[in-house]
C-alpha cells in the first residue's frame, strides 16, 4: 500500500527523507514482527523505548519509521506527536478502515466486561446477526474461536481482526475496552456505536498510580471521542456522579442508565437468585418482560441490564433481547457452577479485584444454605495495594479462606501471600495459607459437606500459572475435577 494512503487523517509534524513513493507491505511495532517493506512504529513504553530499536528494525527490512523525534538512521522517518495514536489511525487505513463497515459496541469497566460481551453476543445472534467478539477470553469471528493475548489487542492486530470480520460478513462486533487500551491510545480513531460502562472500582494502580487517574480514564470512554452514545450503571457511585454531572451540563451526548437501586432507563423488578439461575421482570424503557436465565448472581443481573440497554438502543426488539438472555449459557471461567456430588458445589470465577471478590462471595452467600469456603490469591507485579484489602473481604464474607498463589510472576509467592494475610487476620483467624494452588484447592474441597460451596477465584478460564516469568500449563477447572475425584476415592476407602 502507498504510504500516502496509510497517512490519511493522520497529522504529521514533519517528514525526513523521501516518502512519497514508499510501498508498505506490513506494519509492526515489535522488531520480532519486522520483515521486508515494513513500516515500523517506535513506541515509548514504561520499561523500554521503541526508538532505541529503530536500527534493528532497519536491519530486518523496515523501509520507514514512525517516530516522535528524529533518529540517526538512514531511512525515511515520519515524525508525529504520539506514535501510539498514529499507529491506531494508520493501522485502520492500512486495512481499509474495516471498523466503518461494522456495528461496534464497546464495553469498559473494572468488572463484568467479558460476561457483558458474551450476553451481547447471545442477544445479537438471537436477533439473526453474525457477531464478532474481542476480549479477555479470546476472539470470536461468527463461530470461529481464536486466541487473544490482551483484553484489547494492539491496534495493528485489532484492525486486522476487524478486516477478518468484514471478510466473514460479520454484522456486529462487541469488544472489551480496557483502561490500558484507552490510556495507550489503542482506541484512537475508533468510535463505537454504543459504549457501556459497567462499574469503576480499584484496579491497576500499579499502572495508573492513583485511583483518580484510573477512574478518569474509564469515564473518558463515555464521550463523543469514543462513542456515539453511552450506557452506564447508575448504581455504581463513580458512574452515578458522572451521570449527574453530565445531566447538569445538559450535553447533547446521549447517556442511558441501568440499575436496581436508583431511577434508571432500564431496571429489574422482583428478582430472585438461586444456584440454578435467576428470575426477574425486566423493564426495558417501559417495555416489561419476564426473564428466566442461567446467569447467576446480582452482578450478572447488572451485566444483563447493561447488554439489554445497549441492544435496545441499537434497535434490537425486546423479545429478541429476552430470548437472548434466556438462552445465554455461562461464560467460561465466570461463575461456573461445578457439581461435586453429595450436595457439594464449587464455583469457578475470574474475580481478581476487591470488588470482584466481594461480588462473587456476596452472590454465593445469597444462594447458599451451607458454608462458603473461599480460595484465592493475588497476582505478582501488579497492584499490591489491593492484596490486604482482598484478604479482609474474603474473611469477612466467607466462613473460611484458603490463601494461595496466583500468577506470582517475578515476585516471591510467599511474600504476596503474606501481604494478603495481613488483611485477613485483621478480620478473624478463619484462614489458612497454602502456597501450592493444587494443594489449596484440594484442602478447600476436603472441608465441604452437603450444602457447602467452595469459591475458587482469580484465574477463571486461564490455562496457565505464571511463575518466575514462565507460563506453566494449569487449569483451575481440571484441578477442581481431579482433586474432587481424589477426595471421593479417599472417602470411599475410609468407608
Amino acid at each position: 500500500m502507498e504510504i500516502s494512503d496509510i497517512l490519511k487523517k493522520q497529522k504529521v509534524v514533519k517528514t525526513i527523507g523521501e516518502i512519497k513513493d514508499l510501498d508498505i507491505q506490513k506494519l509492526a511495532c515489535d522488531t520480532k514482527n519486522v520483515s521486508k517493506s515494513s513500516l515500523f512504529f517506535c513506541l515509548k513504553g514504561n520499561v523500554v523505548d521503541g526508538h532505541d530499536f529503530a536500527q534493528t528494525a532497519v536491519d530486518k527490512g523496515a523501509v520507514a519509521l514512525v517516530v516522535e523525534h528524529p533518529l540517526d538512521v538512514d531511512i525515511p522517518q515520519i515524525v508525529v506527536e504520539n506514535t501510539r495514536g498514529a499507529m491506531s489511525v494508520m493501522a485502520g487505513n492500512f486495512y481499509g478502515n474495516p471498523r466503518d463497515k461494522l456495528k461496534l459496541i464497546g464495553v469498559t469497566g473494572t468488572n463484568g466486561k467479558t460476561t457483558t460481551t458474551y450476553i451481547l453476543q447471545s442477544i445479537l445472534k438471537t436477533a439473526g446477526y453474525k457477531v464478532g467478539v474481542i476480549g479477555t477470553i479470546g476472539v470470536v469471528i461468527d463461530d470461529i474461536d481464536l486466541p487473544a493475548q490482551l483484553t484489547t489487542p494492539d491496534p495493528i492486530e485489532l484492525h486486522a481482526i476487524f478486516a477478518q470480520m468484514v471478510n466473514k460478513k460479520v454484522d456486529y462486533v462487541v469488544m472489551e475496552v480496557s483502561a490500558h487500551a484507552i490510556a495507550l491510545d489503542k482506541m484512537a480513531g475508533i468510535i463505537c456505536d454504543v459504549g457501556i460502562l459497567t462499574n469503576i472500582t480499584q484496579d491497576h494502580i500499579d499502572f495508573f498510580k492513583t485511583f483518580d487517574n484510573y477512574r478518569k480514564t474509564k469515564l473518558s470512554f463515555i464521550s463523543p471521542e469514543y462513542c456515539k452514545q453511552g450506557v452506564i450503571n447508575i448504581d455504581d457511585e463513580n458512574c452515578k456522579k458522572f451521570v449527574l454531572h453530565h445531566l447538569a451540563d445538559k450535553s447533547k451526548f446521549r447517556i442511558c442508565t441501568y440499575g436496581l437501586n436508583n431511577p434508571s432507563d432500564v431496571f429489574a423488578l422482583d428478582y430472585c437468585f438461586e444456584l440454578s439461575g435467576t428470575h426477574y421482570f425486566l423493564n426495558l424503557f417501559d417495555e416489561i418482560s419476564e426473564v428466566r436465565t442461567d446467569l447467576i448472581g446480582q452482578f450478572n443481573l447488572y451485566n444483563a441490564l447493561g447488554a439489554g440497554t445497549a441492544c435496545r438502543l441499537m434497535g434490537i426488539k425486546s423479545e429478541d433481547i429476552v430470548k437472548g438472555l434466556q438462552t445465554m449459557q455461562s461464560v467460561a471461567g465466570r461463575f461456573n457452577v461445578i457439581d461435586l456430588g453429595g450436595g457439594r458445589s464449587a464455583i469457578l470465577d475470574y474475580a481478581h479485584t476487591p470488588d470482584g471478590l466481594s461480588n462473587i462471595l456476596t452472590s454465593v452467600r445469597q444462594i447458599t444454605n451451607g458454608k462458603v469456603i473461599s480460595v484465592f490469591g493475588c497476582g505478582g507485579n501488579r497492584d499490591a495495594v489491593k492484596r490486604p484489602i482482598m484478604g479482609g473481604i474474603s474473611n469477612s464474607l466467607a466462613d473460611f479462606t484458603v490463601i494461595t498463589s496466583d500468577n506470582p510472576r517475578l515476585e516471591e509467592p510467599s511474600e504476596i501471600i503474606r501481604q494478603v494475610e495481613e488483611g485477613a487476620k485483621e478480620v478473624n483467624g478463619n484462614y489458612l495459607c497454602v502456597e501450592n494452588r493444587v494443594e489449596a484447592i484440594h484442602y478447600a474441597l476436603s472441608l465441604l459437606k452437603s450444602g457447602d460451596v467452595a469459591v475458587i477465584s482469580g484465574k477463571g478460564a486461564e490455562n496457565y500459572l505464571d511463575i518466575g516469568g514462565v507460563k506453566y500449563p494449569y487449569s483451575d477447572l481440571e484441578t477442581i475435577k481431579n482433586e474432587n475425584n481424589k477426595i471421593q476415592k479417599e472417602q470411599q476407602f475410609i468407608k
